[in-house]
């Protein structure tokens, strides 16, 4: 057991060394991607910028577009190591447009790390604008399986308004007999609704559901719509089972001595020699459907900026007394929760008594709720100045569905008329810095003090010095090595081949994907759920269609449909059909779904 335990040392050992040899620094990467290639002007879309090769993001120059305005969401950063380490950067940011046509995103420059890159302009379409339609949230029925490897649940949502932050749980589970890695973070697919980048570590722990034994990733975020209407939402993240493989039980230095078949056949060499099948799987939620409703018209306050939630308002001065002229720091703090980034400086009444400057704004986030800090310069123009007038800030509560307006208490303030003081003479210097004393070296000799005592007694001898070569622990060590060199010159081998001919792996996961899509609407026709039948019908074809066209599949709309394929193309009409009953539409029959079904699958099965 001792031998064994050493050899396990020794491999942790030497990957750990393997892989830390194999990092290297390379030069930054920028991409930039939408999430709708076109939106309607009363919606909008996001543009997440993705550094890689650095977090320390030093500048980032935005372009000015004319109509366009952009609404920063955020940034989070991802540290990967899988044989290489690799360090990047997702900066968030939402795009809105004052009036319809066709924009042009010119290049991003962004400085990272002391070294500078751009990304490639992008070009996106604005349409009109479209009334949202309402509809009835529709919650995943029917409990999960016991026997399930992995699944995703997703705390319940209900009603919520445009740009309200709503937190979500998201929690993973894997069943405990299997080996899982995770290859990716807890995605979201749908339109209308907006989610950050998981950036935190989950929380792990352990729960049991029907009987089986789980381990549990769980997350906290946010939703937030962008849209009215009802969205059908779906979680997923990317995973693999590690399935142990049997090694073959006879020994490869035959029978006897050290390495005799009885040592090679223990288990605890399966491990390691017998290595691992890694199967890929995708983890998906049941779909939830989000409601996004309008907010009310009626009795909205003027200065309603956006804020959705529950805030206070709390105003200061850092003093009470001040000169004709003297500019006074009005401090002007929100805090709550909500979406802090609709929440706007309270207005200054303007008056002839007080002139005022822009104000300056700075965020801070705490465990128990976020704080957003105003100041803002004032001076007073004459000595009739009391006290300062009462500010206001308008916010809508989701809870108690109402605008409430927030008003501070008038500041008591004390102006008098302004003195300039006469400046004072220069006076001669009186006293001169008096030379610095030298210091007296003690007289005291040290001596010895303080060091080390002579060894007087020998120590212990050796018969005779063996070369570090000549060890047999050394010699051990070098073989693993190359063994290990070998493995990993073999791996990026395989890796090169696969980077070499891409097509073959965009094929098998067209067909994967295909299958799993076919399957699920394969479901949802037996248990006669149109409305599901549809939206999986449409997600189905977004797949299929990014991969083909190398697009994000959630930006595949109807409009790209129109303009890419022919006007008889079936996938047209299933697509159509699936926009109008996700916006209160009706639902298809049997016969009318197994039509659809044969032509679905035709369709993109031709397309590979």
């Amino acid at each position: 057991m001792r031998l064994h335990l050493g050899i396990l040392y020794l491999l942790i050992g030497l990957v750990i060394f393997s892989c830390g040899s194999l990092a290297a620094a390379a030069d930054i990467t920028v991409e930039a991607s939408l999430s709708h290639l076109a939106f309607p002007v009363d919606q909008g879309a996001m543009l997440n910028i993705s550094v890689e090769g650095s977090t320390d993001i030093s500048a980032i120059e935005l372009p000015e577009i004319e109509g366009i305005h952009f609404t920063g969401r955020g940034k989070s950063r991802q540290l990967m190591i899988s044989g290489s380490i690799s360090s990047s950067v997702t900066l968030n940011y939402l795009i809105q447009a004052e009036q319809p046509g066709i924009y042009t995103i010119p290049p991003i420059r962004v400085t990272a790390g002391g070294k500078s890159a751009a990304t490639k302009p992008m070009s996106f379409e604005v349409t009109a604008a479209t009334a949202g339609p309402g509809g009835t949230a529709v919650s995943p029925g029917g409990s999960q399986a016991a026997g399930d490897v992995a699944f995703i649940h997703v705390s319940e949502t209900r009603e919520h308004f445009p740009g309200e932050i709503v937190p979500v749980t998201i929690k993973a589970y894997f069943r405990q007999e299997y080996r899982t890695d995770i290859n990716s973070l807890v995605t979201l697919e749908g339109d209308g609704v907006v989610m950050p980048q998981l950036r935190e570590k989950p929380t792990q722990t352990q729960e049991v559901v029907n009987g089986a034994r789980y381990n549990v990733l769980t997350w906290q975020t946010h939703l937030s719509g962008i849209k009215e209407g009802s969205h059908p939402l779906t979680f997923s993240l990317e995973a693999s089972l590690l399935i142990p493989q049997k090694r073959s039980s006879r020994s490869l230095f035959g029978g006897g001595g050290l390495f005799d078949e009885s040592m090679m056949n223990d288990p605890f060499f399966d491990s390691f020699f017998g290595g691992h099948q890694r199967k890929p799987i995708t983890v998906t939620s049941p779909q939830v459907v989000f409601h996004v409703v309008p907010l009310p018209t009626e009795n909205q306050p003027s200065d309603f900026s956006g804020a959705i939630g529950d805030f206070d308002l709390k105003v200061g001065a850092d003093r009470q007394e001040i000169e004709i002229g003297e500019p006074l720091t009005l401090t002007m703090t929100i805090s709550g929760s909500g979406n802090f980034d609709r929440v706007e400086a309270p207005v200054f009444p303007e008056s002839p008594d007080w002139k005022t400057y822009s104000p300056t704004s700075t965020f801070a986030g705490h465990g128990n709720g976020d704080t957003k800090n105003f100041e803002q310069a004032i001076v007073a123009r004459n000595q009739t100045v009391k006290e300062i007038p009462a500010l206001s800030f308008s916010y809508f509560d989701p809870a108690k569905k109402s605008y409430i307006t927030k008003t501070s208490s008038p500041l008591p303030v004390s102006v008098r008329a302004s003195t300039a003081p006469a400046p004072a003479p220069a006076q001669p210097a009186q006293n001169m810095a008096e030379p610095r004393q030298p210091q007296v070296a003690s007289e005291k000799a040290t001596g010895l003090e303080g060091l080390v005592p002579i060894h007087l007694e020998t120590g212990q001898f050796q018969p005779r010095i063996i070369a570090l070569w000549q060890k047999s622990w050394f010699i051990w060590a070098c073989g693993v090595c190359i063994t290990a060199l070998i493995a990993v010159q073999l791996e990026r081998v395989r890796q090169l081949k696969r980077e070499k001919y891409p097509e073959r792996e965009h094929r098998r996961n067209s067909k994967r994907r295909l299958s799993d899509d076919l399957q699920k609407i394969e479901q949802a026709k037996a248990a006669g759920d149109g409305f599901t039948f549809l939206a999986l019908c449409r997600t189905a074809i977004q797949h299929q269609l990014g991969l083909h066209w190398n697009m994000t599949p959630t930006a595949i709309s109807l409009t790209d449909l129109s303009s890419r394929l022919q006007p008889e193309s079936p996938l047209i009409e299933i697509f159509r059909t699936a926009d109008e009953a996700a916006y209160g539409g009706a639902s298809p029959s049997g016969d009318k779904m197994r039509d659809y079904l044969e032509k679905l699958q035709e369709a993109l099965e031709n397309l590979s």
